[in-house]
């Protein structure tokens, strides 16, 4: 449609967003940072991600300026990538990357409101799955680009050539971002979405998943905006009292787990580069395998789900992530490098992990959106999710900080101690057998 023309401007801003997600914690490396610099960056990140999007999004809803608040932020994202490879402290990075972090977080439901604007209620999920699409899209795009551009120009030119002319490309996307959507944004429609409607986004966002590193993030924070307008404080504090025990036993083994996941991926890119040898190309492709993997099967996901105990199904799943994380670990430790004559091999076995790795992340979101969605209260479901939401993003600046602080002593131990957390939450998943009368919820299709 003519009037989508605007979605345009979030793929590229996707583009941006997905080459910068592992363009900066490569460049924190490169500038001398070790595994607990890294920590803190992708804890700060998670930590600024809930208020960026509440802020941004409760302002918008009060003026009904939701046009410039997207391009202030779209504005502001484009100014820290093109200011960013200009950095030669990583306290300084890590800083700008947190005022990225907070631009993207504020545009996610901004962008929501705009895109259900003017639509039937009965129409939204065809909408939040088109734009859903058009970001998707962008993610995975920008992983491809920077896969080609820094295994191609790094055949010519020196390695930090190649992160800044890659940081230059990332800034332009977000320039043409900002730039497309001052021109194809729509002016202010009217949008009237009272508590139980901002429940009903919140349920339907629930049911999406673009994966990067299995952040939550965008679409995580998204649904925490969604779920603090569904509830208010007196409201969250009846519906504690009201929670089955078998929801808040699910939310303890969610924090061990989401911890766990955080703990595996702070660390990971010092890891690939210094300990196994690969080199920027090599990491961006890994990503992208790890991308793909859970952005193919996520449907299909939803349809084996259905058919088994979904206890059974994230269960299984956690020990096949955690055995993958021991994996990649145990790359490390067998001594291979991607700079021996034999260095396909590794490439491929940690492509393989990390393969495996995308794939269980698209069978635990869809198990735990029908576990949390059967037992959440009807009535409060879409804030209940998206009070999950924000444990993950908790549980992953935690699981950050503990990952670079781990790490920074052995890599080997930082993801054992990733496994036995994820290990754990399978396991008190697996033991509440009240949870085996959730049903899954299939994801809604893109149009």
């Amino acid at each position: 449609m003519d009037t989508d023309r605007w979605l345009y401007s979030l793929s590229l801003s996707a583009v941006a967003s997905s080459v910068a997600g592992l363009l900066v914690p490569l460049y924190i490396v490169a500038l001398g940072g070790g595994s607990a610099a890294l920590g803190i960056s992708a804890s700060l990140s998670s930590l600024v991600g809930a208020p960026g999007a509440v802020l941004a999004g409760r302002y918008a809803d009060r003026t009904g300026n939701r046009r410039g608040v997207v391009l202030v932020a779209l504005g502001t994202g484009a100014v820290a990538l093109t200011v960013l490879p200009f950095l030669k402290t990583v306290p300084a990075v890590v800083a700008v990357n947190a005022v990225l972090a907070f631009s993207l977080a504020a545009i996610s439901p901004v962008v929501t409101m705009l895109v259900v604007a003017d639509t039937p209620e009965s129409n939204w999920n065809v909408r939040i799955a088109r734009l859903n699409k058009f970001q998707g899209y962008g993610s995975t795009g920008g992983l491809v680009i920077g896969t080609v551009w820094t295994v191609g120009v790094a055949a010519v030119v020196a390695a930090d050539v190649v992160q800044e002319s890659l940081f230059a490309l990332a800034a332009a996307f977000g320039v043409a971002a900002a730039v497309l959507a001052a021109r194809s944004l729509p002016r202010e429609a009217a949008l009237d979405v009272g508590p139980r409607r901002s429940s009903h986004v919140a349920t339907i966002l629930s049911r999406t998943s673009r994966n990067t590193q299995d952040a939550t993030f965008s679409f995580g924070t998204n649904r925490v905006f969604w779920a603090s307008r569904a509830l208010s404080v007196a409201r969250l504090r009846r519906l504690r009292a009201e929670l089955p025990s078998a929801l808040w036993v699910y939310f303890l083994a969610a924090f061990c787990f989401f911890t766990g996941f955080a703990v595996f991926w702070a660390p990971l890119p010092l890891y690939l580069k210094s300990k196994v040898g690969f080199t920027s190309g090599g990491v961006f492709a890994l990503y992208l395998v790890n991308n793909v993997a859970s952005t193919v099967l996520f449907e299909r996901a939803g349809v084996i789900s259905g058919q088994y105990d979904v206890r059974l199904v994230q269960g299984g799943a956690l020990g096949l992530r955690a055995g993958a994380f021991l994996g990649v670990a145990a790359v490390g430790l067998l001594g291979f490098s991607v700079l021996t004559s034999g260095g396909f091999g590794p490439l491929a076995v940690v492509g393989a992990f990390l393969f495996l790795v995308g794939v269980t992340w698209a069978f635990i979101a869809v198990t735990g959106t029908a576990i949390v969605s059967r037992f959440a209260p009807a009535n409060a479901r879409g804030g209940i999710l998206g009070t999950y939401a924000a444990l993950s993003a908790v549980a992953g600046a935690v699981g950050s900080l503990l990952g670079g602080w781990v790490a920074s002593y052995r890599f080997d131990a930082a993801f054992v101690l990733a496994a036995v957390l994820v290990v754990l939450g399978g396991v008190i998943v697996y033991g509440a057998t009240q949870l085996s009368t959730a049903q899954v919820v299939s994801p809604p299709a893109a149009d």
